[in-house]
């Protein structure tokens, strides 16, 4: 049957719908006119354009042309401590050298190019003010600069036209750079990594960027402060200082576009932030990290400023009061090694979030007063990843945990990670009775809710000893749970020892039933079959993985 069209349709344009449709319609992009989709794909940054010319032919068609350059001096020449300084000085002026004569030999290809990009890696910093000069007179969209000391002084700001992108490494910014009335009004991501800058050097940077979108500090040392105070559409904030450097003291935001802001904060003191960031009422995801909990905040209406917050990761922000953590919006927790306040003093639950999706707890064990104090039906898994001390692992510490567990009524993921935290050679015979499995005890109920367990071993050498802790863990947690899957993680060379131990002690529940005659029967009884399948790992990985499948039965 002929398709009906209006008459105002010319036989070009049912040409074209005809086309269209014969598209895939998978791809609602297929839709959009060219220069639609060209618009588009220019507003990403060179390292995306390479996959998203991969898609399609459409994609591969509409995607802009780029123009990358890329110089790195430690692989012009071989630094060793032997090599003479004029050895040194000589090579690193042909590098310069080689930066010169390429720029100019690529002047066609870099005119003709929508997006230019360059990354140059410097070892010294001699002599490279002409060069930045140089590379400052083409108008590149992305700059990436990484210098090999921290007392370089970058001697200007790039003022390209078109520039977009500036990712800075090593080196330092001076206030100075921005005291004539010059903007950035092109620049829409920043990231500085171990640059030295003061806090009001940053404030007047970022003043001068009114389309700054996202900004990155990494282990900027001397930076004290981060006060941005009109940031009207910046969209992504990441402060990060971990190592033994000052502290941040204070962090003022007031963007009121702001959707992600990340904060990590670990370092020699443990002083507690000024953060003031409730102007930014937009935010969606919030990771929170740092020792002391901030100042600034309302200890019982923690995220209450943020109404539309939906990701909140947090840990371990340590205080004496109690905080609350409630919100309609919130779809994802996460906390890690949480001390919210003292549990001495409180056991009422300080987590109420009606609408959550997803909730994962990491810690040395599990508390339930950080369990959820409802359950929903959007919850669907809860997962709990703990790092215990290997010495105090033991039979009260899987008691406890047990009855942590069963006050919750939602389908538990457990992980358990184990470190060579202690010498097990020096443990010597109290290893072996710390980590003896008792015969005939009195059988806990199982937790119906655990069906996926998770052993992570750190060890690399085998020992005697660690066979006897990975038994006894093993048969806690099956004790505890009856788990369809078992995944053991294991450094290649403890994997064989490992499985040999697995193997040898869940087989001897057919041979060597230890609790045969006894009233109380163990987990062996109920134990039908399993079998063992290694998880495919990539082969530069040091990581072997393991499923053990249990098939368990109701009756002895």
């Amino acid at each position: 049957m002929a398709e009906l069209c209006p008459n105002s349709q010319t036989d070009e344009q049912i040409v074209k719908k005809r086309r269209i449709s014969d598209t895939n319609s998978d791809d609602p992009t297929s839709r959009f006119p060219d220069h639609v989709l060209h618009s588009i794909f220019s507003y990403l940054k060179s390292q995306d354009l390479f996959t998203v010319r991969l898609v399609s032919k459409n994609w591969h068609r509409n995607t802009p042309s780029y123009f990358p350059l890329e110089f790195e001096e430690s692989i012009f020449f071989e630094n060793t401590p032997t090599t003479p300084s004029n050895v040194i000085q000589e090579s690193h002026n042909k590098f310069l050298e080689w930066i010169r004569s390429s720029l100019e030999t690529s002047q066609s290809e870099l005119k003709k190019a929508e997006k230019r990009v360059i990354r140059v890696q410097f070892e010294r910093h001699e002599n490279i003010n002409d060069l930045l000069e140089l590379i400052n007179e083409i108008d590149f969209h992305e700059v990436y600069l990484r210098f090999g000391c921290f007392n370089y002084w970058i001697p200007f700001i790039f003022q390209s036209k078109c520039l977009r992108v500036v990712h800075l490494t090593r080196g330092g910014i001076d206030k100075h750079l921005f005291s004539d009335e010059t903007n950035f009004v092109c620049l829409e991501e920043v990231e500085l990594d171990s640059v030295n800058l003061s806090g009001e050097t940053l404030s007047k940077f970022i003043s001068k960027c009114p389309n700054i979108r996202e900004l990155k500090l990494v282990n900027c040392m001397v930076l004290r402060s981060v006060l941005l105070p009109k940031v009207d559409r910046l969209k992504k904030l990441y402060v990060q200082l971990v190592g033994s450097y000052p502290s941040i003291t204070d962090v003022q935001v007031i963007a009121p576009s702001l959707q992600v802001f990340h904060f990590v904060h670990f370092n020699r003191c443990n002083v507690a932030v000024n953060m003031d960031i409730r102007a930014c009422r937009m935010l969606r995801e919030f990771h929170l990290e740092c020792p002391t909990f901030p100042v600034g905040f309302d200890y019982e209406h923690f995220i209450s400023d943020f109404p539309h917050l939906e990701n909140l990761i947090l840990g371990p922000c340590e205080t004496s009061k109690r905080v609350k953590i409630s919100s309609l919006s919130l779809r994802k927790l996460t906390l890690m090694f949480t001390q919210l306040y003292n549990y001495n003093y409180s056991r009422k639950s300080v987590v109420s979030v009606p609408n959550l999706c997803s909730f994962q707890y990491v810690g040395r064990t599990f508390k339930s007063s950080l369990a959820l104090s409802e359950t929903r039906k959007l919850l669907k898994t809860i997962g709990i990843s703990l790092v215990p001390h290997v010495e105090k692992i033991n039979r009260a510490w899987f008691l406890q945990l047990r009855s942590h567990l069963t006050k919750l009524n939602n389908r538990i993921g457990l992980a358990l990670t184990i470190r060579d935290q202690t010498s097990f050679s020096a443990l010597g015979k109290r290893g072996h009775k710390l980590w003896s499995i008792s015969i005939g005890r009195i059988p806990t109920q199982v937790v119906p809710h655990i069906g996926h367990l998770k052993l992570d071993i750190r060890f690399k050498v085998p020992e005697e000893s660690h066979g006897c802790l990975l038994k006894y863990i093993i048969d806690n947690l099956l004790w505890m749970s009856h788990p369809s899957v078992l995944t053991l993680s294991m450094p290649t060379s403890f994997a064989a020892f490992a499985l040999g131990i697995c193997n040898e002690f869940l087989i001897s529940r057919r041979e060597d039933n230890y609790c045969a005659d006894t009233q109380n029967k163990c987990w062996r009884h109920f134990l039908k079959d399993f079998k063992v399948r290694e998880l495919v790992t990539n082969e530069k990985e040091e990581t072997k993985k393991f499923n053990f499948i249990f098939t368990w039965q109701l009756l002895s």
